[in-house]
């Protein structure tokens, strides 16, 4: 199974499952596909004025969560807070750079490594019901790219979505229509473009594969967000992974 197909795969089934447990085996199929071993999934809420943590679900060790906790990594982790405060993404040597290391950010680094979490990648998810969660994979050296990061990025949104579900109304979880009923919407040339966006490619890599303009892949695009009523691309491939229209 290439990496495009086990993010998919992941992305249609996710809303069926019903426990954490099988959430996190599922996920973690994926992530270790791109080198990561450890993840986390942190909730956020606005408290007083500052975005506090509610709840996680994460793998991560005890011991390194203890340490986070009782050094206040949280206040002055680089990848953390520039994640939170900007709503970007990206691996962490990339976050680290755009924040600047200080000597306490260099600090908070370092430690990581010490748990095997030399490299990684983190993202601020939107959710779909309101709020957001910051989600982070990890391990000793991650698989770099654009289908990489396409991967991450949408399995990032499947999983910070579905495992609020369960922690919020396991029981009575909204499932949205597949087969059909949906897929009658979308045409040939647009589940095309879709499944290419899928496997990480630009709009612009799309044109050159299918020999068309690059306006016209993007008006393909902007009507493929129509019609699945998607926020994003992303979104857009989550929502057609559930629906089975692209496999």
């Amino acid at each position: 199974m290439s990496l495009a197909e086990r993010t998919l795969a992941f992305a249609a089934q996710a809303s069926e499952v019903q426990t954490r447990k099988q959430l996190i085996a599922s996920f973690l199929s994926v992530i270790e596909d791109v080198g990561a071993t450890r993840f986390a999934c942190l909730y956020l809420r606005r408290h007083n004025g500052e975005v506090a943590i509610s709840h996680s679900i994460s793998n991560l060790p005890r011991a390194w969560l203890e340490l986070y906790l009782a050094r206040g990594y949280e206040a002055i982790d680089p990848v953390y807070q520039g994640v939170v405060r900007s709503s970007t993404y990206g691996y962490w040597d990339e976050l680290a750079r755009a924040e600047g290391l200080d000597r306490a950010g260099r600090e908070v680094m370092s430690a990581a490594r010490e748990y095997g979490m030399s490299d990684g990648f983190t993202r601020r998810v939107t959710l779909d019901g309101g709020g957001a969660a910051v989600m982070m994979a990890a391990g000793v050296q991650l698989k770099r790219g654009a289908r990489v990061r396409a991967a991450l990025r949408m399995c990032f949104d499947v999983f910070a979505n579905e495992g609020l579900r369960m922690i919020k109304a396991p029981r009575n979880a909204q499932i949205e229509p597949d087969g059909d009923e949906a897929g009658a919407s979308l045409s040939k040339t647009q589940l095309k473009v879709l499944m290419m966006r899928a496997e990480g490619m630009s709009n612009k890599q799309v044109a050159m594969t299918m020999k068309r303009h690059e306006k016209t892949i993007e008006c393909h695009v902007t009507e493929v967000l129509r019609r699945l009523e998607a926020r994003n691309m992303i979104d857009a491939i989550r929502i057609a992974a559930k629906r089975k229209l692209i496999v």
